[in-house]
């Protein structure tokens, strides 16, 4: 007992957290410490083409190897048929990928240097298999996807590298056909940056957009090194000139590279021909590299023939190695300008600083990152100005130009000597596999050589384990949206038009560092799936590249039920449970509370069907409910039934968005009859009704209220919009539901003055909306009400039943009726409007409030992404709290009216129960409810044990004239498992209990 005392969670979390402390510190310490060396010389895999291919990573490799080599015993792997670099034919082994694949326990390092061209094919699926370091030339890799899918006839894999890289909105603009821009938009490359080990980049500007497009973590640990450049020695000048045709005497200004849109080679033009040097016959403009064509390159050429300098402009076509080491000797400046870079970095740029040009650059990309005193660095965003007073500067100075000039070679010859870049290489990949080695990679490794092996049965445990505890990186955090419900039976009601609003507006823009997907689930089977199919289906695309994958999440993942699905949620609960001890937030939307609140109009069994659904979100993390009315509701719910936790539940609300065209895939298309009912709609004051026909949405008592008026002459017609509601339910737990219907299509007025639209388009709804003169909401319930902020989009006027809601959503702007099943309310309130519509006095709901889809969803994800404090929070507070009607008591002779107990002209117990604990202390009972008639035999007695001990007795505990009913008290002694309360009723009371609620009070 002793030892126990000294026991403390705090203690034991501080303990843990500190050992877990310096384990984290230990490996970081790994990745800060010299690499530590391997007992021989490391055996390198360098994957990679090599010349003759052209590519200029090609060129770049085989620079590389020979210092590279200084650090490793090198075997070059490739996918070409020959390779004619003498330095690689004379010291490294050349192998293919297949005898790669067979010896690749022989190697202890692997380089994979990436480009975004076909040259590197091969590679794709080679790093998946044998990870190891990736050198990302390019940022970029679109174009090899895009040339594969339609070039190579590969279908699917541009779209699902967009999808894996970007998520869905590059997926669907993948389909609307504008392939060269979205090749410019979406590097398409976290199936390269996932599977490396880790990766070296060339400049800063490529982890920049690392962190723009994949979230601020990524790219923090790729290695920078400068793109190697052999120092040039010995630059014969005049023998170039000689050699291209150029007199000493000539000013040259050069700008090398294929000419384009991003390489701004018309603003280099226009700055020229504004110049002093386009008038001057020695002075010469030299574009060095093959125009691509285009409008661009056509603008280029036109722009030059209607030129009075045009002689002196020239654009030399495809230049080889030779011409083009000729025009770097030549040229007097360089001008390398540059705009929407994908990453790269500037090859040619470096080239000129490396031949001593003085280089005129924009600050944009990886040219930002060069030292300014050694070139001239405009803005990025420059003015033609800017530009002209380089050029002239530079002409007019030659002093100036040999400073920049000397200044440039000296930062190439400084910074990106081969060998300084060789001894860069190699920390960095020494650094990498040391990190490596406490990763996945290192266990995977390890495995092989356990002496205890594992049964096969235990690998997809294995699997699901690791990749459980090793999430990949950079990763963006998920954003799980549960479309259970409408990806496997969309009923297109109320919900479902919300869940699909709200489901394209998030999906497609995505809040900044998240991934968001639509995931679904059965009752039958544990586990969710995302639901890529549905989504193809749900946007129109193709689908045959997409597969509904087990979901897998990580900690920092988030949830979100946004569908309704009363079955299949309590079935997952397991999986929530187990999402959540992994670090994921789970957030369910709230549409309503009805089913428990009004069972008397839902089918059989939705009371004990929500009641459960509730019961399972409430263990979660929080709700999102449609309304403020809805918050409340669901608050005081949990004040009854929420159970015990330890931290807050989070209730949260917002409004629903209302442009009806815009949202959620309207559905489009108009019936023939539609022009003539349009034309009667307008013939007359039209009031609107919009839902589903069902018990609570009062629609039978409209129907009738609109006889009485038809029968006392009064001209306007009844519209409702909406399908017959709960058709697969047995008709006798269908309500009035029959009845209605039945009503509807034998009614005189059927087509005349009453018309019912049952299915109707979005398309169609907005031009009923458009054409009606009233909306009509006489729900009794309802969680929002989204026909009411439609109509008011359309400036249509509101008569509506006066419930909590309503007066929310339309902040008063409507006309209210009293909330009774009477029709003669709603007849009495029509003609009551009516008068004041003719007088103009009607009010208005031009003024309410009213959101689009896109400021809804914006709102929602603020609030489950957490970024704003939630409305209300709960937790415990110790007081047990019973509704009348409370699943946990029972009764003998009372009926369930809501959440609400009332007699019912028979004598017995109204209630009784709950037969639960109680521990020792005093207890003080609040009852509320009321008394309409007393006979004076009315009781209450509160027992334990079977009934046998009672603990108090009153007879009277009701005051009839207040309506309220006094608080009583008890005391327990000892602790009771089945305490009871029962009230006692005659055949002529007439009581309507609201709720019970125990207050414990500390015993003295």
């Amino acid at each position: 007992m002793e030892q126990a005392k000294k026991f403390s969670w705090v203690e034991s979390a501080q303990r843990a957290w500190s050992a877990l402390s310096k384990l984290q510190a230990q490996w970081a310490s790994v990745s800060e410490a010299t690499p530590s060396r391997l007992p021989h010389r490391p055996k390198l895999a360098f994957v990679s083409p090599l010349p003759p291919e052209k590519t200029g990573i090609a060129d770049y490799s085989a620079k590389l190897l020979p210092e590279l080599a200084r650090h490793y015993d090198i075997t070059v792997i490739v996918q070409q048929d020959t390779v004619n670099d003498a330095w690689v034919q004379a010291n490294a082994p050349v192998h293919d990928v297949a005898w790669f694949c067979q010896h690749v326990s022989f190697f202890d390092r692997v380089l994979y240097q990436f480009g975004n061209s076909a040259f590197h094919s091969y590679m794709f699926d080679l790093l998946i298999d044998i990870p190891g370091l990736v050198v990302l030339h390019d940022f970029y890799l679109s174009d090899f996807f895009w040339h594969r899918d339609i070039i190579d006839a590969r279908s699917g894999s541009w779209a699902q590298n967009l999808f894996h890289s970007h998520g869905w909105t590059a997926v669907q603009k993948r389909f609307e056909g504008n392939d060269a821009q979205l090749v410019m938009a979406y590097p398409s490359n976290l199936n390269v940056i996932i599977p490396a080990l880790s990766i070296i980049v060339h400049s800063d500007f490529s982890r920049q957009l690392a962190r723009l497009f994949y979230g601020a973590q990524a790219g923090k640990d790729w290695a920078l090194i400068p793109l190697l450049r052999q120092p040039v020695n010995d630059i014969d000048r005049a023998a170039a000139r000689k050699k291209l045709g150029l007199a000493a005497e000539e000013f040259i200004v050069c700008s090398f590279g294929l000419l384009g849109a991003t390489k701004l080679n018309h603003r280099l033009l226009e700055a020229w021909l504004a110049s002093p040097l386009s008038k001057d016959r020695q002075c010469r403009l030299i574009f060095v590299g093959e125009n691509t064509g285009g409008d661009c390159g056509r603008k280029l050429l036109e722009t030059i023939a209607q030129s009075t300098a045009k002689n002196s402009i020239q654009i030399t076509g495809w230049a080889d190695a030779e011409a083009y080491r000729n025009w770097l000797a030549a040229a007097d400046i360089a001008v390398q300008l540059r705009t929407l870079s994908r990453g790269e970095t500037s090859a040619a740029v470096l080239d000129c600083m490396n031949y001593g040009l003085p280089v005129i650059v924009n600050a944009h990309g990886s040219m930002a990152e060069l030292p300014s005193d050694a070139l001239w660095l405009l803005p990025d965003t420059f003015s033609e100005a800017q530009l002209i007073d380089a050029l002239t500067t530079l002409w007019r100075e030659p002093a100036r130009r040999s400073t920049l000039g000397a200044r440039a070679q000296q930062h190439i010859r400084s910074q990106h000597q081969p060998r300084r870049c060789a001894d860069l290489y190699a920390e960095a990949i020494e650094g990498a596999y040391a990190q490596a080695e406490n990763s996945l990679y290192g266990l995977m490794q390890a495995l092989p050589r356990l002496e205890a092996s594992l049964p096969p049965e235990e690998y997809p445990r294995l699997a699901n384990a690791l990749a459980t505890n090793f999430p990949p990186q950079p990763r963006r955090r998920q954003l799980l949206l549960d479309v259970s419900a409408l990806a496997q039976n969309d009923l297109k009601t109320g919900i479902e038009r919300v869940t699909r609003a709200l489901l394209e507006q998030i999906v497609l823009n995505p809040p900044a560092g998240w991934a968001v997907e639509a995931v679904y689930a059965t009752s039958e089977q544990a586990g969710y799936r995302y639901a890529r199919q549905f989504m193809c289906r749900f946007f129109g695309i193709p689908g045959d590249w997409s597969e509904d994958a087990p979901v897998q999440v990580w900690q920092g993942d988030i949830f979100f039920g946004l569908d309704f699905h009363p079955h299949v949620i309590p079935a997952q609960e397991g999986t929530f449970n187990a999402w959540r001890n992994r670090g994921v937030s789970v957030y369910f939307m709230v549409y309503d509370l009805l089913p428990v609140l009004m069972p008397e109009v839902f089918p059989e069994g939705a009371k004990e069907g929500h009641q459960r659904w509730l019961q399972t979100i409430t263990h979660m993390d929080g709700t999102l409910c449609i309304s403020r009315a809805v918050a409340d509701e669901l608050y005081d719910w949990l004040q009854t039934f929420g159970e015990k936790r330890e931290c807050p539940f989070a209730v949260d609300w917002f409004h629903l968005g209302a442009d009806v065209v815009d949202n959620g895939n309207p559905s489009r298309g108009l019936p023939s009859d539609a022009p003539q009912t349009l034309r009667s709609l307008a013939d007359r004051p039209s009031f609107l009704m919009v839902g589903t026909i069902e018990p609570r949405k009062g629609v039978l008592q409209t129907l009738q209220a609109f006889n009485q008026l038809w029968a006392q002459g009064v001209d306007s017609n009844l519209v409702i919009v909406g399908k017959e509601g709960w058709k697969p339910v047995p008709d006798h737990q269908r309500g009035d539901i029959p009845q209605t219907v039945r009503a509807l299509r034998t009614h005189p007025e059927f087509g005349k003055r009453l018309f019912w639209l049952e299915a109707i388009s979005d398309e169609y709804l907005e031009q009923v909306y458009g054409t009606s003169t009233c909306l009509i909401a006489a729900s009794y319930g309802e969680g929002f009400g989204l026909p009411l902020i439609e109509a008011a989009s359309h400036g249509l006027p509101l008569l509506v039943r006066d419930i909590p809601v309503f007066r929310e959503v339309t902040a008063g702007k409507a006309q209210f009726f009293t909330d009774s099943h009477q029709p003669e309310v709603i007849a009495e309130a029509t003609r009551d409007w009516l008068a004041l519509y003719r007088q103009g006095k009607h009010p208005h709901s031009d003024a309410i409030a009213h959101l689009t889809w896109v400021e809804s969803a914006r709102i929602a994800l603020e609030i489950v992404l957490g970024n704003t404090p939630p409305y209300r929070t709960w937790l415990p507070d110790g007081v047990r709290r019973y509704w009348g009607a409370d699943p946990r008591l029972g009764t003998e002779v009372g009926e369930a009216k809501g959440r609400s107990m009332q007699t019912t002209g028979k004598a017995g117990y109204l209630v009784h129960g709950p037969y639960e604990r109680f521990e020792p202390r005093r207890y003080r009972v609040a009852i509320q409810g009321s008394a309409d008639h007393l006979t004076g035999g009315e009781s209450l007695d509160i027992v334990c044990n079977k009934g046998e001990t009672v603990l108090q007795q009153y007879t009277s505990w009701i005051n009839e004239s207040l309506g309220a009913w006094h608080d009583l008290e008890f005391t327990l002694e000892t602790k009771a498992d089945d305490l009871e309360i029962r009230i006692w009723v005659g055949e002529q009371s007439r009581i309507i209990i609201d709720g019970i609620n125990f207050w414990p009070e500390a015993l003295q």
